[in-house]
């Protein structure tokens, strides 16, 4: 750092304050720090600048001094599966930020917040220098400003532009264990009801695992029929299955189950129901548990590795860290022909 300091003409101090992005240091200065830096090959020990960035929070005089903004842009009212996703998502990222030491602060984007202009600016006065954006409510969204003094990281996919480190849920391993688990339930007709907005918001990957299911059945027992449309209605639904016939369905739509034929219990009549993303209120529901809180840590920890890596801005190479889910036993798909009185979650 003394070298740094030399090459660029500043005080050692202005060297680590200029590394850190922090507010006080002009940007002319903080260029020509980083450029000297550059030029001499000058990487921080992330493992003393971890130990650093430790004792700094805990000498701290204020909550944001060791703080990741955590910002939200879905609508606080949103339906009971969308706000418990999203409840799920905020733990993880404050119990990862708390595994390294940082407090978490939620800062709401759009409709009710700030503008993103505004929240750059706001977080850079305050020396916030992590932060993790929550899902986007529109798929494809993108942000404007440069945000070229941050360590940023996404959840989900919603988010694509410019191209960030993120954290996702394993949609195609997520499908291919529920597809496992309903066979193994003896379930042979198994469909896939899903809106094409869900599955635009997970890379394909639905769509796409259904397609290889599809194709490596054939010439066996086993049939993968697919329901994909704009909007799922009761009417469509229902005469997609009478024309299918499949014994369970897979989907991402809560209010499939209980549109689904309700027959006699464990009758032939019945149609079984799995959701591939489970949250709190869909109690006894077979399914997938995407496990948000654990994409929510996983996010924090890119955002730390930044940190201590002194990188910061929009990556060259962003990689994308993929958290497993886990089956749900539950008492709408529990096997073939034995399916409960339960029609949805």
């Amino acid at each position: 750092m003394k070298h740094v300091a030399a090459a660029a003409g500043v005080s050692v101090m202005t060297v680590s304050l200029a590394l850190r992005r922090a507010p006080s240091i002009p940007a002319a200065t903080r260029e020509r720090v980083l450029g000297a830096a550059e030029q001499l090959g000058y990487r921080r020990n992330p493992l003393v600048a971890a130990l650093m960035a430790d004792l700094r929070g805990k000498k701290a005089r204020g909550a944001e001094a060791h703080t990741i903004a955590y910002v939200e842009s879905y609508p606080a009212d949103g339906p009971p599966q969308q706000t418990g996703s999203l409840r799920r998502f905020r733990d993880g990222v404050v119990a990862g930020a708390a595994k390294h030491g940082f407090g978490v602060q939620v800062f709401r984007l759009g409709e009710g917040g700030l503008s993103e202009a505004r929240l750059e600016q706001v977080l850079e006065a305050r020396g916030i220098r992590g932060v993790v954006f929550a899902p986007f409510p529109r798929t494809g969204s993108a942000l404007m400003q440069a945000w070229g003094n941050h360590a940023l990281a996404a959840l989900g996919y919603s988010l694509a532009r410019p191209g960030l480190h993120r954290a996702v849920n394993h949609q195609a391993h997520s499908i291919k264990l529920a597809l496992a688990e309903l066979r193994a339930r003896g379930y042979r007709r198994i469909g896939l009801v899903i809106r094409r907005h869900e599955d635009q918001r997970t890379e394909r990957n639905w769509l796409s695992s259904v397609l290889l299911a599809q194709h490596d059945a054939a010439g066996s027992e086993l049939s993968y029929p697919l329901l994909l449309a704009e909007k799922i209605e009761r009417r469509a639904l229902l005469a997609w299955v009478k024309r299918e016939r499949p014994e369970v369905v897979v989907t991402t739509e809560p209010e499939v189950g209980p549109m689904l034929p309700r027959g006699r219990a464990g009758g032939p009549g019945r149609v079984g129901f799995a959701h591939l993303h489970l949250t709190p209120d869909a109690v006894g529901c077979s399914g997938i548990d995407q496990n948000n809180e654990r994409v929510g840590e996983a996010a924090v920890d890119l955002v730390v590795e930044q940190l201590h890596g002194n990188a910061f801005g929009v990556p060259g190479n962003p990689k994308t860290v993929l958290i497993e889910g886990r089956w749900v036993a539950g008492m709408t798909a529990p096997g073939h022909g034995t399916v409960s009185g339960r029609g949805g979650g």
